[in-house]
């Protein structure tokens, strides 16, 4: 009897082993902040999690994926709100993880007329 189905968990979150390979553009609908109690070696944690336009799973943000979007729209996730963002997976030292990527984010105004 083939048991691999009973050593997966169901969960609402997006996993990065799931989409190996492929790139998904989704728009974010809402953010959450999400507890995670201690387990393993793994202190107690609160996260923040995505939830994105049409669709049923979220991606459980980690510090990295929080920088990036911290750097495009600041740190205020209110401002995230309705921004399309890119999700790919690379490997990690951990295994598959994602790659958040902010989309249309544009870039800063240079002024050409400061002397130098």
């Amino acid at each position: 009897m083939d048991m691999n189905k009973y050593a997966v968990t169901e969960s609402n979150d997006l996993k990065a082993a799931d989409f190996k390979g492929k790139n998904l553009k989704v728009v974010i609908e809402r953010v959450e902040v999400r507890h995670y109690d201690a387990r393993n070696e793994q202190p107690a944690a609160d996260k923040p999690v995505l939830h994105f336009v049409g669709k049923e799973k979220t991606l459980v943000l980690n510090k990295t994926n929080t920088k990036y979007l911290i750097g495009a729209y600041g740190p205020d996730s209110d401002s995230w709100i309705n921004q399309e963002i890119g999700l790919s997976t690379h490997e990690t030292e951990l295994g598959t993880g994602w790659i958040v990527t902010p989309l249309n984010v544009q870039p800063p105004d240079y002024n050409d007329d400061i002397p130098f």
